[in-house]
């Protein structure tokens, strides 16, 4: 345990060293807790059948910090009392029955008086985190435990400790609080401590410390053995423990004059359409280099507190779009006082907000790289889905993008979306939902967009993106292979269909060949009318919609 105390202060001295500089925290400062609560103990007194119960403890320190690093005096009573668990009834010494016996159980008082560092993380203002070490002395006293029963005008001692009078041992405390202040001087703390009393010895009287009779029970009796009488003689050199929860006030007092605070407000939001944009990453540049950052509230605006004032850039970043930058000048800044600025998007864009999801589902894939056309420009970029399967891009006004996604052994649709007609003095975000599916063995994906046509096979212009995507697949798995099925609605004669559906097989192999890929890992079949998704065979009335249904194209890793 004092190994694991050593350790934890540790880590904290250099956590909070590398990152707590705040408002009145900085400033040298006293604050006075006053607290109570209930206390957990553990006396290692190794005396059978005696125990001890939680109790009241009551404390008050004073503590002088520099900023983040302070110096404390913890003053502490803690209130226990013991616990017999020796039985107390049908007690008898052979056939005979004991009397009722008498239980003493004295309170035992612990006084602790400590001094050590502390540690704080400041929240805000109004929050913080402190961690105390604290090295000291205790006094002990109390705590005689007797259950006396007697045969006659014998009385026998069933089970006793002698208890302490122990006027100072080394002691060590930990502890963790929470403080939230409701003014700038009154605030709540709450908090857990855990304390150990090194090397306590017990009392000794008249030759002994502590005992016990034994006893066993039987039929509902307790028969006890004063033969066998369990005595220790010995002062025992132990440690007592005691974990502990506690509440209550504390009073700060800052002790020199507040520094001057220089406040910045920054709200983000489109110029265009004046919708204000949470969740924008802002960031303070001085010299190339970020001082400062923070986060938009659902308001739109990130409050930058207690800052150095400087020539500042000022940059945002709403997920992985950045928007148009602004600057502050340093006589901007006001002693005490706040400037606002604002940071808005490209009015000249529109902003899409892409989700990728696996197929039929509501699961979302991280990590996929998602392809993006421009139509219009031919130009492509790639993006991450992040954890929660999201992506996010800017958009050309009057563009068209085609789209889809690349992970592992994942097929994605190609999905497009389109800022054309649509009035960017209205819409900022353009919505996207992109599916894929694993492509696990023998299991048949539907190609969208392989369009043929009437009664002919050669790859058209628009079925080329489609063909592209799978191009891709088997490129980024070259070990697998593939069938390539083609099928027919159920109009025309089955021999035809046969046919048809297979020379459209085979053009599709033939351009995915032509790509690059090997013939070997690809085969076409032709399935014409052979299997239908709905019942729309021979001489069945459909819709139109309902036999393009039918007429597809399909794709499954062929099994080994």
């Amino acid at each position: 345990m004092r190994k694991s105390l050593l350790l934890l202060s540790l880590i904290f001295v250099q956590y909070f060293n590398s990152q707590f500089r705040n408002s009145l925290y900085d400033e040298n400062q006293i604050n006075v807790s006053l607290r109570g609560g209930l206390d957990f103990p553990s006396y290692d007194n190794q005396t059978k059948y005696i125990d001890y119960k939680p109790n009241l403890n009551l404390g008050i320190s004073a503590d002088y910090y520099f900023n983040w690093i302070g110096l404390g005096i913890d003053a502490d009573y803690l209130s226990n009392k013991p616990k017999n668990s020796y039985p107390t009834e049908n007690l008898y010494l052979g056939a005979a029955k004991l009397s009722n016996p008498t239980l003493t159980e004295n309170n035992i008082q612990r006084y602790f008086f400590g001094i050590g560092p502390n540690f704080r993380w400041v929240i805000n203002d109004d929050m913080g985190v402190t961690f105390k070490l604290k090295g000291g002395i205790s006094n002990i006293k109390g705590g005689e435990t007797s259950l006396i029963s007697a045969n006659g005008a014998t009385n026998y001692n069933l089970n006793f400790h002698n208890g302490y009078d122990v006027k100072s041992v080394f002691s060590g405390k930990g502890e963790v609080e929470f403080n939230w202040f409701f003014s700038e001087n009154i605030g709540l703390n709450v908090g857990g401590y855990y304390l150990q009393h090194f090397k306590t010895n017990d009392i000794v009287t008249n030759g002994n410390a502590a005992g016990y009779i034994p006893f066993t029970s039987n039929d509902n009796q307790n028969l006890i053995s004063p033969a066998n009488a369990e005595i220790r003689t010995s002062v025992l050199d132990h440690e007592i423990h005691s974990v502990g929860v506690f509440a209550g006030l504390t009073f700060r007092f800052p002790i020199k004059e507040a520094k001057p605070e220089y406040n910045l407000n920054v709200v983000a939001k489109d110029k265009e359409t004046g919708l204000v944009l949470p969740d924008t990453f802002i960031e303070l540049y001085k010299d190339g280099k970020r001082n400062y950052l923070a986060r938009t509230n659902a308001q739109g605006v990130a409050f930058f507190k207690n800052i150095k004032p400087e020539n500042y850039e000022i940059r945002g970043k709403l997920n992985t779009i950045e928007l148009n930058s602004t600057k502050t000048n340093k006589s901007e800044f006001v002693k005490n006082s706040t400037i606002r600025k604002e940071i808005s998007t490209d009015s000249d864009k529109f902003y899409v907000k892409g989700q990728v999801n696996i197929c039929n589902s509501k699961n979302p894939l991280r990590d996929v790289t998602v392809v993006i056309r421009n139509n219009e420009t031919e130009i492509v970029q790639e993006i991450k889905t992040n954890i929660e399967g999201k992506f996010y891009f800017k958009a050309d006004k009057n563009s068209t993008y085609n789209i889809y996604g690349k992970k592992g052994n994942y097929f994605s649709q190609t999905e497009t979306v389109t800022s054309k007609n649509v009035d960017r003095s209205n819409t900022l975000f353009l919505n996207l939902q992109v599916c894929m599916e694993e492509t696990s063995c023998g299991k048949p994906i539907n190609l969208k967009n392989i369009h043929y046509d009437l009664d002919k096979f050669f790859i058209r212009k628009d079925a080329e993106a489609e063909l592209n995507k799978m191009f891709q697949f088997m490129k980024d798995n070259p070990n697998v292979k593939v069938e390539l099925a083609s099928h027919t609605d159920s109009r025309a004669s089955d021999d035809y269909n046969k046919t048809l559906s297979q020379n459209r097989a085979n053009a599709a192999v033939e351009y995915l060949v032509s790509k690059g890929i090997d013939k070997a890992r690809l085969k076409p079949i032709g399935y014409g009318e052979s299997q239908l998704l709905n019942k729309c065979s021979n001489d069945v009335d459909c819709t139109e919609e309902q036999h393009q249904t039918n007429r597809r194209t399909e794709m499954k890793v062929i099994c080994h």
